[in-house]
């Protein structure tokens, strides 16, 4: 898919899509995947900070 199309859906790589199908053709559609997502985002963001993290954390 097209960055552009992946930008203006707010989907990013490794989302997953629901694929429908019709007379006319198909749906994409993304499975609600936010709870995954943002516990990515949360992981990164540990991976990142570790040391700063576990400081604050004594």
């Amino acid at each position: 898919m097209p960055r552009e199309l992946l930008d203006s859906l707010n989907l990013q790589v490794g989302d997953q899509l629901q694929i429908v199908e019709t007379d006319d053709g198909i749906i994409l559609r993304p499975l609600n995947n936010s709870f995954e997502r943002q516990m990515r985002a949360a992981r990164d963001v540990m991976d990142k900070y570790e040391i700063g993290l576990k400081k604050l954390a004594k």
